[in-house]
């Protein structure tokens, strides 16, 4: 039985090592995406097409919030002195203006998220291709975010030949 574990040791130990020479030979690298979601000239771009695209309805959301604002001090302000009927009539209007400014915000939202989700997508896939070809010319073997590692020495990162590239493309 000791013989037992005694090999099962020594075998352990044995591919151990041999998997740590094989480490020494493959060559690394590192990315920090933060800095290419900070610096990258398209994410700029990026950023510049939704706040186009969505402006306008931006500006009609906040219109109508601020509308519904004065809807609602002009019921708090006015409703002693109103006849019910017309108090009931306002509080009805500010209720189905209030559900009408939700479902704008939140149809503006759902499209706001949609579109960049798309325009994230078609950049990732950039950045991959931007990845995989400078991993090929310089030989790294492995190229891992720089956030899933503990510890990595300043040479290993290649951020900045990445944000290179990019901003020739």
């Amino acid at each position: 039985m000791n013989k037992v574990c005694l090999l099962s040791i020594v075998t352990l130990m044995t591919g151990l090592l041999s998997l740590s020479v094989h480490a020494d030979e493959a060559k690394l690298a590192v990315v920090d995406m933060q800095v290419i979601l900070q610096k990258a000239p398209q994410i700029s771009k990026i950023n510049d097409a939704l706040t186009r695209q969505f402006k306008g309805r931006q500006d009609s959301i906040v219109k109508a919030q601020n509308e519904l604002q004065k809807e609602a001090e002009n019921l708090q302000k006015n409703a002693a002195v109103m006849q019910a009927d017309k108090r009931s009539n306002l509080e009805n209007k500010l209720m189905i203006d209030r559900n009408n400014v939700n479902s704008m915000i939140a149809a503006f939202q759902k499209d706001l998220s949609k579109q960049q989700s798309e325009s994230l997508h078609s950049f990732s896939q950039q950045l991959d291709s931007v990845v995989s070809k400078v991993a090929a010319q310089s030989g790294y073997d492995l190229v891992i975010q720089k956030a899933s590692t503990l510890y990595a020495k300043n040479n290993l990162d290649i951020t900045q030949q990445i944000l290179d590239v990019l901003k020739r493309a």
